[in-house]
């Protein structure tokens, strides 16, 4: 089998790979003394946070977006197994607002480590949770893709529930589900998309019920959540119009300049 990508980039549109340390990206700029703002680690939340950003809205929409996680299916051991996952998130200075977020995971690791770019800090509060839920959703694949691994019968039912094709059903590891997690960024965008798209979109319009400083018009939600997915094969049979007037919602969305209507 493929070894296991270990970075997976969330951008508005496809991006070159880069390679990242623990806690800063090689080359980023310093971000200084940073400080817990949020942590809910909790041992009977199975998806945990650890926020050291110094994005101001962050802490509020990790508080709001953890408990709209808890009504979930993202909550249910029979999906993330009993001991769940930890996401440690900070935050790099880029080049440009296209690189949203990244999640560094490398075999062994205990945690997933969240790159949050610094231009985050201009994005509306439900498009910084689009972006978390997006990420979420790579560490939730990553999750059941090792303990399916590691031989885990409850990440091996998970898998056989999605319901995917098998190639060979003498061998479990013929499933879909792995020839998409060894294509890399783009196999796992696939798989969120068809496995995760309507409770993605369930999370966000959940989060924004709660969240005091947001609310989303029709559609917008569905909107948000193509947001990293514009490369699967559901978005590019869209009608032109319709992709052009959601990429123009997530632009504005996320405070990203646009001189288009």
């Amino acid at each position: 089998m493929k070894s296991l990508l270990i970075l997976f980039v969330t951008s508005l549109f496809i991006i070159p790979k880069v390679e990242f340390t623990n806690v800063a990206a090689p080359g980023a700029k310093s971000t200084g003394a940073v400080h817990e703002k949020f942590s809910n680690k909790d041992s009977s939340q199975l998806i945990r946070f650890i926020n050291t950003s110094s994005l101001k809205n962050l802490p509020d929409v990790i508080k709001d977006l953890s408990a709209t996680l808890n009504e979930t299916i993202f909550q249910k051991e029979q999906l993330l197994g009993k001991d769940g996952f930890t996401i440690y998130m900070y935050v790099v200075t880029c080049n440009n607002a296209e690189n949203s977020a990244a999640v560094k995971y490398r075999v062994n690791d205990t945690i997933y480590h969240l790159k949050l770019n610094r231009f985050n800090q201009v994005a509306e509060d439900k498009a910084l949770a689009a972006t978390l839920i997006h990420e979420i959703m790579h560490c939730v694949l990553l999750n059941i893709y090792n303990r399916a691994k590691q031989q885990e019968l409850t990440a091996q039912n998970s898998i056989l529930n999605f319901g995917l094709n098998k190639n060979d059903s003498s061998i479990f590891f013929n499933n879909d589900f792995f020839i998409q997690m060894n294509n890399g960024e783009a196999g796992q965008h696939e798989l969120i998309y068809r496995l995760f798209y309507p409770q993605m979109v369930s999370l966000l319009k959940r989060f924004a019920s709660l969240h005091k400083k947001t609310s989303l018009s029709n559609g917008e939600a569905e909107n948000l959540m193509w947001s990293g997915l514009q490369q699967t094969s559901a978005f590019k049979k869209l009608p032109d119009e319709e992709k052009k007037s959601t990429t123009l919602s997530i632009l504005k969305a996320k405070g990203i300049a646009t001189n288009e209507e």
